[in-house]
């Protein structure tokens, strides 16, 4: 009888664990998956607007282009949460970064109504975002914080874009080396050596990033 209360301890703990990473998968799932990204659509046709915003809120901070998209719609409309364009404006620039084609005109349509302040602390939101996703091991992030620079910066900066896809090119994603060849033409030869010095000493940082 004495070894049966810890034998119901340990069954507690392995199941508090399996609970815990149960918890986990499906945090996961929700910010990723296509179901979430389904009622989102569903919301929206049913006028349940707020819950649509919420869901795609919740993509659109993993990255979910798509997502990003919607919300942005949803955020320049007013509809499920009060018009706030400089967020709608923030979104569909990431959209945009991550391939999703119509959100450049979304965006251009965005910034005529946003004074210059607001364009500015706007720039600056997008760039933080994808500096955190790229601290944290997201790859793709290295392709649009190089293609913000390259077309979103208030004025084109092709020095940074070749810096970032050089990074990208060395973790070979897709692209990469094509553009980096391509934002190189318009760098000043006098900066490649300190251009080239820079791209590899985060390469290195980011390298031990899992």
């Amino acid at each position: 009888m004495r070894f049966k209360a810890p034998l119901r301890i340990c069954s507690y703990i392995v199941l508090l664990n399996a609970l815990a990473t149960y918890s986990q998968n499906v945090l996961a799932d929700i910010t990723t998956s296509n179901i979430t990204f389904t009622e989102a659509v569903n919301a929206v046709k049913e006028k349940n607007y707020q819950h649509a915003v919420n869901l795609f809120e919740i993509q659109a901070n993993a990255a979910q282009h798509d997502a990003q998209y919607n919300l942005a719609l949803l955020l320049k409309s007013g509809k499920g949460r009060p018009q706030n364009y400089q967020q709608a404006l923030i979104w569909a620039w990431c959209a945009y970064l991550g391939g999703i084609e119509p959100a450049e005109k979304l965006s251009e349509e965005i910034r005529e109504l946003l004074p210059d302040d607001a364009l500015k602390s706007a720039r600056e939101q997008v760039e933080i975002m994808l500096k955190d996703r790229i601290d944290t091991g997201n790859r793709p992030a290295l392709m649009h914080l190089a293609l913000f620079h390259q077309e979103l910066a208030e004025k084109p900066d092709f020095e940074e874009a070749y810096v970032w896809y050089s990074i990208a090119s060395a973790f070979l994603l897709d692209g990469s080396i094509l553009a980096r060849n391509e934002a190189e033409d318009s760098v000043d030869v006098k900066s490649i050596v300190k251009l080239q010095v820079r791209a590899n000493d985060i390469f290195d940082r980011l390298s031990v990033i899992k």
